[in-house]
């Protein structure tokens, strides 16, 4: 499998663990990387993609503790960390991949 890649706008946001399914393209071996930042939905014209837009906002955040699961058909659960005292728009970018092979040190 690719790598694929999802754009999910959360608003109103305070930090706190979120969980996204996505059945049959998430299960708890996939590998799952998550990007963050402050967002806002403009106009949607065409696809939804289209009308989500990221920036760099006054407010540190980030994505910690990413933990892919099978419950639900497949899905991810993490913690976003926003340092900001009032509910923020967020999106994230969560990456998709399969690992090649697994070691144990």
């Amino acid at each position: 499998m690719a790598a694929r890649t999802i754009r999910v706008y959360w608003p109103n946001r305070t930090t706190g663990w979120v969980n996204f399914n996505w059945t049959g393209v998430i299960n708890r071996q996939s590998v799952v990387h998550v990007a963050v930042s402050e967002g806002r939905l403009d106009q949607v014209l065409g696809t939804a993609l289209d009308g989500i837009s990221r920036f760099r906002g006054d407010a540190t955040m980030f994505a910690k503790n990413v933990h892919p699961h099978d419950e639900g058909g497949g899905g991810v659960e993490f913690f976003i960390e926003i340092d900001w005292s009032s509910p923020l728009n967020v999106v994230t970018d969560i990456t998709v991949d399969t690992p090649e092979v697994g070691f144990v040190v």
